[in-house]
């Protein structure tokens, strides 16, 4: 019997829980998305980052082209402020812009506004998953690229367990939560394709992408 989803909060809005996110080692994971999007096609000059978190993302794509311009997207206060400290940090304030908003329906944003938008780890928030793809096909021009990562839920909790030694073995017990929580809440392989069909997105263009995560990479006709 496949495991039941069981949702976790839609935003992380708690400061230790934010924080503690931001302390895990999310460097490879992030490294490893960077490298997929930009070597699967053209990416920006605009980029999207719809559920942004602490900005780390965002700041591995900007990083890597200075004609790129992020708007990094969150609806928890508190991640985003955690995100303008890093980009101020990593000296890029002119580069990553900071917007406050619901990366499912992104109410007040023009069609079209954007090269490519991107999404790591925000899918399992949302009962409705569809939400946010439909919103990135909104928001992407013609011949932009939708590039979704997220986890994928396994068909036990005894391999939930195996995931998170595997890859929080060595962070501490939130750490380990957080991630537990996460990938209890995540979809199958075969339920996000059903999603993305039912956008209208071949379910060709998802596929599982490591041992926990599916990606989707579309690009607009």
């Amino acid at each position: 019997m496949t495991l039941a989803r069981t949702l976790e909060p839609e935003t992380m809005d708690a400061f230790d829980e934010a924080v503690a996110y931001l302390q895990m080692n999310h460097a490879e994971v992030n490294r490893i998305f960077v490298d997929d999007l930009f070597a699967g096609g053209t990416t920006g000059p605009r980029v999207i980052d719809l559920g942004c978190g602490p900005g780390i993302l965002a700041i591995e794509i900007a990083s890597r082209d200075k004609a790129i311009e992020v708007i990094a997207v969150d609806l928890s206060t508190e991640m985003l402020g955690l995100a303008k400290q890093e980009v101020d940090f990593a000296g890029m304030l002119d580069q990553i812009m900071l917007h406050q908003a619901d990366a499912k329906a992104m109410t007040g944003y023009e069609d079209e506004i954007a090269d490519t938008v991107v999404s790591n780890s925000l899918v399992h928030h949302l009962e409705q998953s569809d939400e946010a793809i439909k919103t990135s096909m909104r928001l992407v021009k013609s011949g932009g690229r939708v590039f979704i990562r997220d986890l994928m839920r396994p068909e036990s909790a005894a391999e939930v367990e195996s995931l998170v030694q595997t890859h929080a073995g060595g962070e501490n017990e939130v750490a380990k939560q957080l991630l537990r929580q996460s990938l209890h809440a995540a979809l199958t392989l075969d339920e996000i394709r059903s999603a993305a069909a039912g956008c209208g997105i071949d379910a060709a263009c998802v596929h599982a992408t490591s041992d926990r995560h599916w990606t989707l990479d579309w690009t607009r006709p």
